[in-house]
């Protein structure tokens, strides 16, 4: 009797937690295709998604920072449409994270200001998110992140992460010897630390988690998900938007060649990559997890998932 009790009992929670979602999904007008996916696959949000949404009164626009994702030039584009007088096209990558750091922190929501705006906020917010493929996301941040080493990304606490990747997946290595032989990270224990962290049910760093995830897309209506694999022709419908809604300031996207790379990656393409992955992990199972984790993204944001 006490354990039917039991099963009733938590039956009962499961259920109270599926409506739940379903009101909230049902309170964004989500479409019923994705409301379908989402709730059959049990996708949650991050803890604190909503840290990661960027609310601009003034521009009447809410977004998710999406490392990897043509993050740093639309902070720029938003940090002129803010300050019109002043320049921002050269702003340099440690100029925009880490000298306007507190300029764009008051922009970023919490837990409060999330379920207000959320409920408050007349229906011309305009709510978007760019995307990119995940092993895209993956190998731009290892070239970006472990290989130029941009002094920005030093004072970051890049560097230290470097060491702690290398400690993790090296339990032979200290941290002496990783210092005085100058070990670097390869791109193989790079992906293998990401799967190990998956495997332990870890907290996966902003710059490779899952957007799905990362941007509470099934709990959130967003108006418009750009591609950076079309990006021409996607900039162009949210510049226009943007352009709208700032009383008469129009501006122009930067250039991605303001942060050039000194040492270039080579570049693949979806099915290259796919397959430069496959070639590097070295291990089905291994490989499998890390389609798993992403494949939400590969689902909800149209990108081919690849065969095991």
């Amino acid at each position: 009797m006490l354990r039917h009790r039991r099963f009733i009992l938590i039956l009962n929670l499961i259920l109270s937690c599926f409506l739940i979602i379903f009101l909230i999904l049902q309170s964004n007008e989500q479409n019923p295709a994705l409301i379908n996916y989402c709730l059959i696959n049990n996708i949650t949000s991050s803890k604190e998604f909503y840290s990661n949404l960027v609310y601009i009164p003034t521009l009447n626009i809410l977004f998710c920072d999406v490392p990897k994702a043509a993050s740093t030039n639309l902070r720029r584009l938003i940090y002129g449409y803010l300050n019109p007088s002043n320049s921002f096209t050269n702003l340099d990558r440690k100029q925009i994270w880490l000298d306007h750091k507190d300029f764009f922190k008051k922009y970023y929501l919490t837990k409060t200001n999330f379920e207000f705006i959320l409920n408050n906020s007349n229906r011309n917010l305009f709510k978007f998110l760019l995307v990119r493929h995940p092993f895209q996301r993956i190998y731009s941040v290892y070239y970006d992140k472990f290989v130029n080493n941009h002094i920005d990304d030093t004072l970051s606490g890049w560097k230290q992460l470097e060491e702690d990747i290398l400690l993790q997946m090296n339990t032979n290595q200290t941290l002496l010897t990783i210092r005085r032989n100058d070990i670097k990270l390869d791109f193989r224990t790079f992906l293998l630390y990401i799967i190990d962290s998956i495997k332990r049910n870890q907290l996966i760093n902003s710059h490779w988690e899952q957007i799905v995830q990362r941007c509470a897309f099934c709990s959130i209506n967003y108006n418009f998900i750009g591609k950076i694999e079309n990006f021409h022709q996607d900039k162009k419908f949210l510049l226009k938007k943007l352009n709208q809604n700032s009383n008469k300031i129009i501006l122009k996207f930067p250039s991605k060649e303001i942060d050039k790379q000194s040492k270039k990656q080579i570049l693949l393409n979806d099915s290259q990559l796919i397959q430069f992955f496959r070639d590097t992990i070295q291990n089905d199972n291994d490989f499998e997890i890390l389609i798993d984790y992403y494949k939400p993204d590969f689902q909800l944001f149209n990108y081919e998932i690849p065969n095991l």
